[in-house]
Order: C-alpha cells, then structure tokens, then sequence
C-alpha cells in the first residue's frame, strides 16, 4: 500500500491538505466536511475515522471533470443535499468508494421533500464502489444509490441497506453485491439504463417502468 503524503488528525483542515497526486490519511475521529476536490486524491481513513458533512451539503461533491478521486476505508455521514447526500458526482470524472461506510445521509428535494440518491448520486463520469456498507440513507428515489443521465457504475460486494434507482442511460453493474432495497428503473421515450446483476441478493426485487422499461439483466 502507497504511503500517505500527508495525514491530518481529527479538528484540523483538510480541504488545505488536498494536494494532486496525493495520499491524504484521516486521523480516528470525526473530520469536518463537506468537502468538494478541485484535484485528484485519494483520502485513507484510518480505523474510526467519519467524515461529517453535519447537514452542510454532500459529504463529497465531485463537479470537476478529468479528476480521479479515491476513498478509502471511511465513514461518509451527515449529507443533506438536493441530490447525493453521501457523495455527488455530476462531472466527467471518477469517484472510488473502497470499504467505506456510507451512513445516515439524506438527499432533500427543494421544498422540503426528500430528492434523490440519499447516499450517492451520479449522473455523469464514473462511479465504482468496492465493498463496504450503505445504511440509514434517505431519499424519494434511490436511498442508497442513484443514477441517471450518461453516468456508469461498477459495484463490487458490499451490502447496500437501500434502494438503488437508475433512470435515463445511465448504466449500472452490480456483482456480488448485497440489496435489502428495490431495484427501481426508468428510461425515457429515447434512453433506457442498462443495468446488470450478477451474483449477490436483491431482497426488494425489481421495479421496471413497464411504459418506459429500461434493460435488466440478471445473471446467476
């Protein structure tokens, strides 16, 4: 494993120890957010760190493009935001969730309802998450995970709490992954998601817009 660049213990800045290229390790404890990279990153977690966005917006926004941004072995908590409350990524850039923990964040709709993607939403670039655990997320679409528009999506085990939404073309490949949530997929009159699962357990089924059905492949 890389070395760590910089490493920044609970209470002190971290948005200043953002550095391009570099390996930034969180001290246990619980570290202010949100955050927002304007460089590619990779934050550690070491054992017991959070990231707390407090109800200030996404825990981690990513709105740059050409950005690879990795996270790794945290805990994301305390989003409120029209859309992804844990993580936002809306830019042509990549987000890595590696063994994190995703926890009570909500997406809120303006006006006071519930928005989508309570703990991740994505509608550009390219989102993978690798192992790791959803849970408590809020949202009226997606309370675990959302996406829609071009954004692609690679989940690899793990247990998502939730439910996970796809909508336009987005396309989304899950493989041993475990959902207590639904399935919930909608295309438009010109696009459809494409989604595929393989292995793992969906306990909520699927629920497929049968006027604007999107493509679900499920595979033993």
């Amino acid at each position: 494993m890389a070395v760590c660049t910089a490493r920044v213990e609970a209470g002190q800045p971290l948005a200043e120890a953002l550095a391009a290229g570099g390996i930034v390790c969180l001290g246990p404890g619980v570290h202010a957010g949100p955050l927002a990279p304007t460089v590619s990153v990779t934050l550690r977690g070491e054992a017991g760190a959070v990231l707390d966005a407090k109800g200030g917006g996404s825990v981690v926004a990513v709105d740059g493009d050409d950005l690879v941004v990795r996270i790794e072995a945290l805990t994301l908590r305390g989003g409120s935001a029209e859309a992804g409350g844990g993580v936002s990524l809306t830019a042509y850039s990549e987000v890595v969730l590696a063994n994190c923990i995703v926890e009570d964040n909500t997406a809120r709709a303006l006006g006071g309802g519930k928005g989508g993607g309570g703990g991740v939403y994505a509608n550009r670039g390219t989102l993978r998450v690798e192992g790791g655990t959803f849970r408590r997320n809020h949202a009226s679409i997606g309370s675990d995970l959302f996406v829609t528009g071009v954004a692609e999506v690679f989940v690899t085990g793990g247990h998502l709490g939730g439910d996970v939404a796809a909508r336009e073309g987005a396309k989304v490949s899950m493989e041993g992954v475990k959902v207590d949530g639904v399935l919930d997929v909608r295309g438009t009159t010109t696009r459809a998601p494409t989604v595929t699962l393989e292995g793992g357990h969906l306990r909520g089924g699927v629920k497929n817009d049968p006027a604007l059905p999107a493509q679900v492949e499920i595979l033993k």
